[in-house]
């Protein structure tokens, strides 16, 4: 059982290539159809579309994107709230990028406010990047710093 994942993951690394592309190397592999469901599922992300109005709780390893509403609690190592997304809850995250609205409790590492973006709640962060054109009210936590005076 073992030996056939690590034959398929061997097969994707010796099948690399490399192709031109108007003066950039891109990189491809050959993925044999036994190891393709394994490798594209961890890089295919789950998602909430516009329009679609979600309430309860989420958790699972993996990336989602948010364009239509949730309200609840979300637990990932990948949210982005798209232009459309609205959230309302408590998120625990690795990453989070927002383009859109969230209000509530958000724990995570890598913060991402992108312009247009409207947050509003008790965020605790390591790091934080804002762009002209966002919004921030409510509390904002540097973990690194918590931890400092601890």
């Amino acid at each position: 059982m073992f030996n056939k994942f690590k034959q398929a993951k061997t097969d994707v690394t010796e099948n690399m290539e490399s192709d031109h592309e108007e003066g950039l190397e891109v990189l491809t592999a050959k993925v044999p159809s036994s190891a393709g469901l394994v490798a594209n599922a961890a890089q295919k992300p789950s998602i909430i579309g516009e329009g679609a109005v979600y309430e309860g709780t989420l958790l699972f390893n993996g990336t989602l994107h948010l364009d239509g509403q949730f309200k609840g609690s979300i637990n990932v190592d990948k949210l982005t709230i798209g232009k459309s997304g609205r959230f309302n809850g408590k998120i625990v995250a690795d990453t989070v990028v927002v383009f859109g609205e969230l209000k509530g409790e958000l724990d995570c590492k890598d913060l991402a406010l992108n312009s247009g973006s409207n947050i509003d709640g008790v965020i605790n962060y390591s790091s934080i990047k804002v762009q002209p054109g966002s919004s921030i009210s409510g509390e904002l936590i540097c973990a690194e710093k918590k931890n400092a005076k601890n």
